[in-house]
């Protein structure tokens, strides 16, 4: 049975989808209201980040079905055993992490535009569409917030998280030899054993 590498979907990541700026504007009360969902799966921000995270599940995906062929011709191959294990678990952890770091970009991006949109046009608060139980089709704004989206250029790349962590134990192996050393002194009663023998001798 294969395992499969299953990345949450980017979605999940904004159940926080509460859009806006909670800034008042005395004299100006308005409220608009903004489909996120839209924003995340029809903006080219959103759809590059989709296609940045594809490409790295991808990439893992292959790394691991690499490692299975290897225990399909050879079922008691330990070493490779542990590194699917390993590999899964680093792939699971790297993949969460990598998501909610396109995730917390585009909702940065996002919150920039919507806060520029709401005092451009005068309104006092602009709310998810996901979170309010109705409203009028005047008051939906998505169509205008997703044009001015589209004018963000965004570039995702790879956290860099892999290479620190290899190169510590490494560096913490250099005290260990020299505490070794440091106990070398530890043999000086067993050179003091010579004149011992020559007084019995004597």
């Amino acid at each position: 049975m294969r395992i499969r590498f299953v990345a949450l979907p980017l979605l999940l990541l904004f159940a926080l989808a509460v859009a806006g700026c909670q800034e008042s504007a005395p004299g100006k009360p308005a409220v608009a209201v903004v489909d996120m969902s839209r924003l995340l799966t029809e903006s080219e921000p959103g759809k590059a980040g989709m296609t940045f995270l594809e490409g790295l599940q991808s990439d893992m995906q292959n790394k691991l079905n690499a490692l299975q062929e290897r225990l399909e011709k050879n079922d008691k191959d330990e070493d490779a055993q542990r590194e699917l294990q390993m590999s899964y678990m680093t792939f699971q952890t790297r993949m969460g992490k990598e998501q909610q770091n396109v995730a917390g970009q585009l909702y940065d991006m996002l919150q920039k535009v919507l806060g520029e949109y709401r005092t451009a046009h005068g309104y006092q608060v602009i709310v998810s569409r996901e979170v309010v139980a109705s409203f009028d089709a005047s008051v939906d704004v998505t169509d205008a917030v997703l044009a001015e989206v589209n004018k963000q250029k965004m570039t995702f790349i790879p956290l860099e998280q892999d290479a620190a962590p290899a190169a510590k134990p490494a560096a913490e192996t250099a005290p260990a030899a020299e505490k070794t050393e440091e106990k070398a002194p530890a043999k000086k009663p067993a050179a003091d054993a010579a004149p011992a023998a020559d007084k019995a001798h004597k």
